[in-house]
């Protein structure tokens, strides 16, 4: 039976870019979201701007290893 190995890797990194509406795909397959200062310093909309761009992120990456899956399967 196969074994699986899940890597994350969350950064956060003071910036200049404008912020964003949502959380954007990079072409490296990457999810970025920049958000306003008090966004990024206060706890909890950090949280919620973290969470928010993981979610888009594991989906993707749920949705690419499943597709392995059955194709190995069939």
């Amino acid at each position: 039976m196969s074994k699986y190995k899940i890597e994350v890797m969350v950064n956060l990194v003071e910036c200049d870019e404008e912020t964003d509406d949502k959380p954007i795909e990079l072409e490296d397959g990457c999810y970025q979201y920049t958000v306003n200062a008090d966004a990024g310093e206060n706890i909890d909309d950090c949280e919620i701007a973290i969470l928010n761009t993981a979610y888009p992120a594991i989906r993707a990456a749920i949705a690419r290893h499943m597709e392995k899956v059955s194709k190995k399967k069939s």
